[in-house]
């Protein structure tokens, strides 16, 4: 990802910040794509930035833990977790509200 990717991505995160969209609709799918490719790209404690020159490692640490915990939130708000698309018939679960 080059650095206006992340930037823009970044501005989609920070204009959604303080209420994101809801997770199954067009905008919360832009929303949830812009905030995983900004934690793509930041270094966490764990691992170095995907580039020495990306701006994404100046991510605020604060900024970043907040991020982190959005995502989590969001990914446990649907019926699969983090498999948002399901976990296929292998289960034999029947998640229909009939």
């Amino acid at each position: 990802m080059n650095q206006t990717d992340w930037e823009e991505a970044l501005e989609t995160v920070v204009g959604f910040l303080g209420d994101p969209p809801a997770p199954n609709t067009p905008q919360g799918k832009v929303f949830d794509e812009a905030l995983m490719r900004v934690l793509a790209a930041a270094p966490s404690a764990e691992r170095e930035p995907l580039s020495s020159t990306d701006a994404a490692a100046g991510l605020d640490d604060g900024l970043r833990a907040r991020l982190d915990a959005l995502a989590r939130r969001r990914a446990e708000s649907g019926p699969f977790g983090d498999h948002p698309d399901g976990i296929g018939p292998t289960l034999g679960m029947d998640l229909s509200r009939s």
